[in-house]
């Protein structure tokens, strides 16, 4: 009896499984070891600011019909996360903190709003399950204990300015993929693939 797992997922959903992943390894390999610093410093600025405008910025996306919204408000927050390791080389005071950590709240509540609307709209029929279990264990779970191991020892050997260098560089190169999203917005999807089979390079695409 031979048994076939169906492994592949659309063009969209790896773009964006592949953004997450490499994102989230990014920030983790300086925000564990950052976090006692950054807290003592400016009090959870970014989790007020993000959990604040998150939600009713997602509203506002959900209410707009097509993906070019979603698509822009997702570029937007990408280009905060690019800007927001780089910026903290050059961080010598309190309030540098502050204003630096306002500004990444409001461009994690932009970036998430649209990547779950994005997310959603694009996971296979028959596969839900499967796809936001890989937007879980390998986009959140998986890539932070990556980043966190590495930004740990990375650390230790040489400090946090080479930590913010690498996660910034990392950010700059990803945003680029997102980009390719562009041309499956608005219902263009990439047909299903055979079970193990290569991804090719200009998959055919469905309205």
């Amino acid at each position: 009896m031979r048994i076939k797992i169906n492994i592949t997922v659309n063009r969209a959903v790896q773009i964006l499984l592949l953004y997450l992943f490499f994102v989230v390894t990014s920030t983790a390999l300086f925000v564990p070891i950052f976090a006692v610093f950054v807290t003592d410093f400016i009090g959870g600025a970014t989790l007020k600011t993000k959990s604040v405008l998150q939600v009713p910025l997602a509203r506002f996306l959900d209410k707009h019909n097509g993906e070019r919204d979603d698509f822009y408000a997702l570029i937007t927050g990408a280009i905060v996360a690019v800007i927001y390791p780089f910026a903290l080389l050059g961080v010598s005071k309190v309030w540098h903190l502050y204003a630096l950590e306002a500004f990444v709240g409001l461009g994690d509540a932009a970036l998430m709003a649209a990547y779950y609307s994005l997310f959603a709209r694009h996971v296979d029929k028959g596969a839900e399950g499967f796809e936001w279990s890989l937007f879980s264990v390998g986009g959140l779970t998986i890539s932070s204990a990556i980043g966190g191991a590495i930004g740990g020892v990375l650390a230790d050997a040489f400090g946090f300015k080479l930590l913010f260098l690498i996660s910034g560089i990392v950010n700059l190169a990803v945003l680029f993929l997102l980009i390719r999203l562009y041309p499956l917005l608005d219902g263009a999807r990439p047909v299903s693939l055979p079970p193990f089979t290569p991804i090719p390079k200009n998959p055919i695409t469905k309205h």
